[in-house]
């Protein structure tokens, strides 16, 4: 895999298309991401992140988290996403 694809801090409202247009870029090789940045996750971005993931899957490609902020984390739970949370195997230590 290359250099992970770091998120910006804020993944704010007006971010989510920015996020779609830059994950879209990468499409048809291994993503990995690195959200160990990340202060702010609206629902809209974590939207687009779910259905990158679900892309690279039918994609057959990897799509993984080498890092993730507890700022990352608790957007995730606060939405009630702890479900793909613990999909989340694939997350590097």
């Amino acid at each position: 895999m290359t250099e992970p694809y770091k998120l910006p801090s804020n993944l704010s409202l007006d971010q989510a298309a920015p996020l779609r247009e830059a994950l879209l870029a990468l499409r048809g090789a291994p993503l990995e991401i690195d959200a160990s940045d990340v202060e702010r996750l609206s629902g809209p971005c974590f939207q687009v992140l779910a259905a990158a993931r679900k892309t690279w899957e039918s994609d057959e490609q990897p799509f993984v988290f080498t890092a993730a902020s507890p700022a990352f984390d608790k957007g995730l739970v606060l939405m009630g996403a702890t479900a793909w949370i613990s999909a989340q195997e694939d997350r590097l230590p």
